[in-house]
């Protein structure tokens, strides 16, 4: 017979191995010329940065290939392009005939799924939209004004800080 307490074990072993596994695959080292480090590189050139997650764009890219299964070859002609153009920063790009075209359509899915965190399009008061979920705390759109704004949902302080009110709208 299973115990609640053999049942909990196991679940929580379960879960843990659920969350982790992810995580796993996406560590290990992309070869130089496969999809993933090509997303990779594209992404700080078209980003500018140059500490951006593999395990994060690993995830960008599973979510892009997701939303549209000819994603890799887009990936791979906008590499040849970018290459072929000797094009070695985001500066660069700006007005380029690259970024009229479809070619284009590509690099900015590309920096949108690094801003925004997510990919597709949502969909307002639907449950069911194109959208795949990238990266929450690690999405560039807050990286602009993180010392002014904090992270939503992140505590401003102390566990239950909003439980007391602020003694002066100074302090607050």
């Amino acid at each position: 017979m299973l115990s609640r307490r053999n049942f909990l074990i196991s679940g929580v072993a379960l879960t843990g191995f659920a969350v982790l596994s992810p995580a796993l695959s996406w560590a290990s080292t992309p070869a130089e010329s496969s999809d993933s480090a090509i997303f990779f590189n594209l992404s700080l050139l078209l980003t500018a940065k140059t500490d951006l997650s593999p395990i994060v764009a690993q995830r960008a890219l599973h979510c892009l290939t997701e939303q549209d299964a000819q994603f890799p070859q887009k990936l791979q002609q906008l590499s040849a392009e970018i290459t072929q153009a000797r094009i070695t920063s985001a500066d660069r790009l700006y007005g380029h005939s690259i970024m009229t075209g479809p070619l284009g359509d590509t690099a900015k899915k590309i920096i949108s799924a690094w801003y925004l965190g997510y990919t597709g399009t949502p969909v307002s008061l639907r449950a069911v939209d194109n959208t795949r979920f990238v990266t929450y705390t690690d999405a560039l759109a807050y990286a602009p004004t993180l010392d002014a704004t904090v992270i939503p949902t992140y505590s401003r302080g102390r566990t239950n800080y909003w439980v007391q009110p602020p003694v002066t709208i100074k302090n607050d």
